[in-house]
């Protein structure tokens, strides 16, 4: 099941769904998956009650409960946990581990898989063994992951890439076997050739769906230290600076009138005109029409 896909396998959702109907447990409401280089997230809805038995996974294993309260038992090399899991509650399993599961209600959840080399070659992450905690940090990362999944279709890479390298950076810290040397993160940013490279680049492509690992291959760094270094120079992570920028792509348009709002949104990257309306909106403080409207007057 938790095995790395190739193209000529089933993917990870045709995988889960058929060990769940082989293990007896009924299918839930909803299920999205997003793979990305680093590894996967996975969001349910309405998974009915049951039990199921889990090969070790190729990462390690972070599940974020959504339910309100979720009686959950655990088992996995020789050990059992039986707890009532809370709403925003997680458990965190090393990568390799057989594991035994069993759930008293439909549930929600959050599951991410996080690959051993999701920081390429500067180390390896291993995380301990975590049968229910809490992380306000992390928390807020899974909840915006959740939303993100359950309510858009094809939640942008880029987004979830970024997302999974601050999971990855909480995990390393807090939660892994790492030595304390790889736990501290890069001293500097990125070099003024690296940055312009990188920036124009995405200004180039703001149309397209701009990925977290090929900025990071722009700037010959790994994912876990191009995130970082790239909000250290420029002051803002690069899902949010992408955002910015096709923002203010998608006002110029607006200002000269070109095409509808479905076409600009689709002309600066947006997945969706419903997307467009609601960050622009957040960001800039009037929705695109109004926006529009206030250009026009300008003008006048």
């Amino acid at each position: 099941m938790h095995k790395r896909l190739s193209n000529s396998t089933p993917s990870h959702r045709e995988q889960w769904l058929a060990l769940l109907e082989n293990q007896g447990v009924g299918l839930p409401r909803a299920l999205s998956v997003v793979e990305v280089p680093g590894g996967l997230v996975q969001a349910t809805i309405g998974e009915p009650p049951g039990q199921i038995s889990l090969d070790g996974a190729p990462g390690s294993v972070l599940m974020f409960n959504i339910s309100p309260v979720q009686g959950l038992r655990q088992t996995r090399e020789g050990r059992s946990f039986v707890s009532n899991m809370l709403h925003g509650e997680m458990t965190l399993m090393p990568r390799g581990v057989p594991s035994q599961w069993s759930w008293n209600s439909a549930c929600d959840r959050l599951d991410v898989i996080v690959y051993p080399d999701v920081f390429g070659n500067t180390c390896k992450l291993d995380v301990v063994d975590r049968h229910v905690f809490r992380n306000s940090e992390m928390e807020a990362i899974c909840r915006r992951l959740y939303q993100k999944l359950t309510l858009c279709r094809m939640p942008e890479q880029l987004y979830v890439e970024s997302q999974l390298m601050r999971l990855a950076a909480l995990l390393l810290r807090h939660h892994s076997t790492a030595a304390q040397a790889d736990r501290i993160p890069p001293s500097g940013g990125l070099t003024r050739h690296q940055a312009r490279r990188v920036l124009d680049y995405i200004e180039s492509n703001l149309g397209g769906q701009l990925t977290l690992t090929e900025l990071a291959g722009i700037a010959d760094l790994s994912l876990h230290h191009f995130a970082r270094m790239f909000k250290r120079t420029i002051g803002v992570a690069p899902y949010r600076y992408v955002l910015e920028r096709r923002v203010e792509r998608a006002k110029e348009m607006l200002r000269t009138a070109r095409g509808s709002l479905v076409d600009i949104s689709l002309a600066v990257g947006f997945d969706s005109q419903s997307h467009f309306t609601s960050a622009f909106g957040r960001m800039v403080g009037a929705t695109p029409t109004e926006f529009q409207g206030f250009s026009r007057k300008r003008r006048r």
